[in-house]
C-alpha cells in the first residue's frame, strides 16, 4: 500500500517506520523543516532502541521518505495516518488544533478514495468531528480510529508484537482494508479488536488511566508502609500473586511521568466533566501522583535537614529507562522543588541529559559519567532504573559523596533497585520507597 503519516514525533515516526518495514511505501510528513532535514541527513530526533537502524534500512530500500509536503503520487495514497500531538489545554482537555489542521490538509490533497486513520490520542467524538470536517471533499474519505499503545523504550517490540490492535471503523470496506494492512502482525494469532470509533477512542484513555491508577495506588501504599513499618516489596508480592490482580504495574516509585499517563488521565477527567460524569478515580490518580512527588521531596528533607547549601545528585533524568523523554519526568519536578529550597543539583542520564537541561531551564551541573555527578554531593537520588545503575560500586559512591552535618551521605533509592544491606555496608545511609525501616533523619 501507499501510505502517508502526518507527524514525525514519537508515534508518527515509529508507526511510519514500522509500516515501511512491513513492505508498504510510506511518506512521513511534518511541518518542522529541521526535523525533516535531520531525518534526511541520518539523524533521529528521539532515542528509541532499534529505531535508527530501521529508519536507515527502509530509507535505503526507498520505502520510507521524509518531507514537509505531500507531492504526487502521494496524493493518491491508500491511507493517511494522523499522528500529531494533542497537548493538554489549561483545563486538561486535549488540544485538537493539529489534528484538525491535518484533516484540512488531507481534504485539499487527496485525489482518490482513502482511509483517514487517527492514531493521535483524542477525546471521544473526535473521529466524528474529523469526518464532518472532510465533508465536501473531492473524493470519498472515511475516518477510522486506530489508537497507539507504544511503550517508550519498547516501541519497536510493541509495534511488531502488539498485545492488541484496536480498530474503530464503521464500514466493512474499512475493516477489510485495515485487516489487510496489519495482516503481517497477525501471524501468531488474532490481535485485532474491531469496534466503533467512539469506543476505540475511549479505550486508549481508559487503558492508560487504569495503569496510572495501579501505579498511584502502590505509591500511596508505599507512604502507608513508611507510617506503619510495613514493606512495600512484601505487599507487592502478596498482591501480585492474586491472579485477579497480577504483578505488572505494582511498583512504587517517584510517580509516573511521560507524554501519556499525565496527559491522558487529565484528559479523561476533562471529558467526564464535559459530559457531567465525574471521573473521580482518574482525578484521584492525578492527585496521588502529585502527592508522591511531594513525599519524595519530604524524604530528602528529613534525611538531610535544611537543604540550603546542600548538593544533591540525581541519577536518571528521563521519566523511564530507554528513552530521552523528560516530559512530566519526576526528575524535573523534584529538581525544581529542591532548587526552590536552596539546594544545588548535579545529574546524569545516559540519554536524556540535554533534554533535561532544556526543559528545566535552571542552572544545574550535568556530567557525562554517572559517578562524576557524585563529587561533593551530600546525597544521591536514583530516579530512573537504567540498567547501568543497577549494580554500582557503592564504595566508590561513598568515596565521592560527602558527609552531611555529621551524618553519612544519604542514598535515596526511589526505584527500589538496590538492597539496603549493600548500601549500608559501604557506610552510606539508605532509604527506599515504602521499604521497612525508619526514615533516616539528619541530626
Amino acid at each position: 500500500m501507499r501510505l502517508v503519516t502526518f507527524g514525525v514525533g514519537y508515534v508518527g515516526l515509529v508507526t511510519g517506520t514500522g509500516l515501511s518495514e512491513l513492505g508498504h511505501e510510506v511518506l512521513c510528513v511534518d511541518v518542522d523543516a529541521k526535523k525533516v532535514a535531520d531525518l534526511n541527513n541520518g539523524a533521529v530526533p528521539i532515542y528509541e532502541p532499534g529505531l535508527g537502524d530501521l529508519i536507515r534500512r527502509n530509507e535505503r530500500s526507498g520505502r520510507l521518505i521524509f518531507a514537509t509536503d505531500v507531492p504526487a503520487p502521494w496524493d493518491e495514497s491508500d491511507m493517511y495516518f494522523v499522528a500529531v500531538g494533542t497537548p493538554p489545554t489549561a483545563e486538561g482537555a486535549a488540544d485538537l488544533t493539529a489534528v484538525f489542521a491535518v484533516a484540512d490538509a488531507i481534504k485539499r490533497i487527496a485525489k482518490k478514495p482513502a482511509l483517514v486513520v487517527v492514531k493521535s490520542t483524542v477525546p471521544v467524538g473526535t473521529c466524528d468531528a474529523v469526518q464532518a470536517r472532510l465533508a465536501g471533499s473531492k473524493v470519498s474519505l472515511e475516518v477510522v480510529s486506530n489508537p497507539e499503545f507504544l511503550k517508550e523504550g519498547a516501541a519497536i517490540e510493541d509495534f511488531f508484537r502488539p498485545d492488541r490492535i484496536i480498530l474503530g471503523a464503521r464500514s466493512d470496506a474499512a475493516r477489510e482494508a485495515l485487516r489487510t494492512l496489519y495482516s503481517p502482525l497477525q501471524l501468531l494469532g488474532e490481535r485485532v479488536v474491531f469496534t466503533d470509533p467512539r469506543s476505540s477512542e475511549l479505550i486508549k484513555y481508559a487503558s492508560n488511566t487504569m495503569l496510572a491508577l495501579r501505579i498511584s495506588f502502590m505509591n500511596e501504599l508505599s507512604q502507608l508502609c513508611h507510617a506503619t513499618n510495613a514493606d512495600i516489596h512484601a505487599v507487592r508480592m502478596g498482591m501480585g500473586a492474586d491472579s485477579r490482580i497480577g504483578r505488572r504495574f505494582l511498583y512504587a516509585g517517584p510517580g509516573y511521568g511521560g507524554s501519556c499517563f499525565p496527559k491522558d488521565v487529565q484528559a479523561l477527567s476533562a471529558l467526564g466533566r464535559a459530559h457531567n460524569v465525574p471521573m473521580r478515580l482518574a482525578e484521584a490518580a492525578h492527585e496521588a501522583n502529585e502527592a508522591q512527588g511531594e513525599f519524595l521531596a519530604s524524604l530528602i528533607e528529613r534525611g538531610l535537614g535544611n537543604l540550603k547549601g546542600k548538593t544533591i545528585a540525581l541519577w536518571g533524568l528521563a521519566f523511564k529507562p530507554e528513552t530521552d523523554d523528560v516530559r512530566e519526568s519526576p526528575a524535573i519536578k523534584l529538581a525544581n522543588r529542591l532548587l526552590d529550597k536552596g539546594a544545588t543539583i548535579t545529574g546524569h542520564d545516559p540519554e536524556a541529559a540535554d533534554n533535561f537541561e532544556k526543559m528545566l531551564g535552571r542552572p544545574v551541573r550535568i556530567t557525562q559519567k554517572n559517578y562524576d555527578a557524585l563529587d561533593g554531593a551530600h546525597a544521591l537520588i536514583v530516579l530512573t532504573e537504567w540498567r547501568s545503575y543497577r549494580a554500582p560500586n557503592f564504595a566508590d559512591i561513598r568515596a565521592r559523596l560527602k558527609d552531611s552535618d555529621g551524618s553519612a551521605p544519604l542514598v535515596l533509592d526511589a526505584r527500589n533497585i538496590w538492597r539496603a544491606s549493600d548500601v549500608t555496608k559501604a557506610g552510606l545511609r539508605y532509604q527506599g520507597i515504602g521499604v521497612r525501616g525508619a526514615v533516616p533523619t539528619a541530626p
